[in-house]
């Protein structure tokens, strides 16, 4: 009977024949993912005298730190182009890995609403996004600090980092739909997925300058996508134009994400409440 109502209650949460997509019905749902984001901002820090913003520190005690390293090993003092190269790697680095992690425990993380009532689960994966980007506007605080205080500057290539910033919004959507289904069906994949990403952090050019990198080994650039996704936001502000390779590839990543997404929905979707 449990598995009945369950069953049922998944159907018309996950939308059958006639329904949109996925995506449109979270673009026609915004309004409520945006209030249940915010309502689960409100409720983590509840009591706090600065809510998010006690993360928000965290990055820039990371990029200051990072920067003293960063310039020991690779030469120099803590400038204002590494501190902004660092600060702006990081802070981008918070979004791709939080849609991941954040994404990756979804619909676990929802599991009683899955299968006790039949909300959309386009809700839950739009409620994770728009969380994640809350806390990145707060993260966007030290750009808009470090504007003032001189440490980057304003350029005519700076309103590029919206291209960016859209591409990797519409990339974290798909990143998050595949790997909450992958991971309410295989929970290890989950672990598998943290420890990756920590060893992703180091070989990505994060807080490292990824032009002093032998040219023998470039391929450690060439080959990763997040590198691709970080450059297309941080390029634009501080100035420098991202080569049109690079959104080409961003592109071509963001088409074949969203059909892979696309087949593990259609595959996934009725089981979903098993799952969890």
């Amino acid at each position: 009977m449990t598995k009945v109502v369950a069953s049922t209650a998944l159907d018309l949460a996950s939308g059958t024949s006639g329904h949109p997509g996925l995506a449109l019905r979270t673009f026609k749902n915004l309004r409520k993912c945006l209030d249940w984001a915010w309502l689960d901002i409100v409720c983590q820090y509840r009591r706090s005298k600065i809510g998010p913003l006690w993360e928000t520190i965290n990055v820039l005690v990371m990029t200051l730190g990072i920067t003293v390293v960063a310039s020991a090993v690779f030469g120099g003092g803590a400038t204002a182009d590494v501190i902004g190269y660092v600060g702006l790697g990081i802070i981008t680095w918070s979004v791709i890995s939080s849609s991941m992690l954040e994404g990756a425990s979804t619909f676990v993380r929802n599991a009683s609403y899955i299968t006790g009532t039949n909300l959309s689960i386009d809700l839950y994966v739009g409620r994770t996004i728009f969380k994640t980007f809350i806390v990145f506007c707060h993260h966007f605080i030290l750009y808009a600090l470090a504007l003032v205080t001189g440490f980057v500057s304003l350029s005519w290539t700076s309103p590029l980092a919206l291209v960016g910033l859209l591409l990797l919004i519409l990339n974290s959507y798909w990143m998050a739909t595949f790997l909450a289904f992958v991971c309410a069906r295989y929970r290890d994949v989950e672990i598998i997925l943290r420890n990756l990403l920590q060893l992703a952090f180091f070989i990505t050019p994060v807080f490292w300058d990824y032009r002093l990198i032998a040219g023998d080994r470039q391929f450690i650039v060439n080959y990763n996508v997040f590198f691709y996704f970080i450059e297309i936001v941080r390029g634009p502000l501080l100035g420098e134009l991202p080569p049109l390779r690079y959104y080409v590839i961003v592109v071509a990543v963001t088409l074949v994400g969203y059909g892979l997404a696309f087949l593990v929905y259609r595959q996934m979707r009725r089981q979903l409440a098993f799952y969890v």
